[in-house]
């Protein structure tokens, strides 16, 4: 049976690269992260502590090509049009995501608002959100609290990332991080 394909948005993206873990993730969830080349673009760096210094670290997607846990891909002919209407109203990441998602009938995961707002309104399925990719590996890999713990605190300091308030896995995650 084929793995699943999600797409992930540049944010997620980072999020699930910042666990160290993500071809894990991938395989753990039998899935394969669909990334467009242009939310690929805005993949930038995680933030790391190297001697006391606050140290950028490049985000290399492609390395994770050949193990199946990404693929980057480009836009086709068919969703141009699209992809720049929506690219009025988002960035260009989350636009080419969202038009290949239409066209090509793909699941999305995305933390930005005004997309998911976007994707409701063009009719999509509602997009994951990293806490519920974290939540549902978490789950399947039998991490314990503690690994659970490490896994939410690499994401939040090496991403930046903290679950909005209308996350439906915001307690999941504040249980996992209270007192950090």
């Amino acid at each position: 049976m084929p793995r699943r394909k999600i797409l992930l948005d540049a944010c997620v993206a980072i999020n699930l690269a910042a666990t160290g873990g993500l071809e894990d993730i991938a395989s753990t969830l039998d899935m394969t992260f669909n990334i467009a080349a242009q939310a690929a673009a805005e993949v930038g760096y995680l933030r790391d502590i190297s001697d006391g210094e606050l140290v950028l670290t490049p985000i290399n997607l492609a390395q994770f090509e050949q193990g199946h846990a990404v693929e980057i891909l480009d836009l086709a002919p068919a969703e141009l049009a699209l992809y720049i209407e929506l690219a009025a109203l988002v960035d260009d990441g989350e636009a080419a995501t969202i038009a290949m998602a239409i066209k090509r009938g793909l699941d999305i995961a995305t933390d930005d608002r005004r997309a998911r707002t976007l994707c409701q309104e063009r009719h999509l399925a509602e997009p994951l959100r990293t806490t519920a990719l974290l939540h549902a590996y978490a789950d399947a890999a039998h991490l314990t609290d503690t690994r659970i713990r490490e896994l939410l605190t690499s994401v939040r300091d090496r991403a930046s990332f903290q679950p909005g308030r209308s996350d439906p896995e915001l307690k999941w995650w504040n249980d996992h991080t209270d007192n950090l």
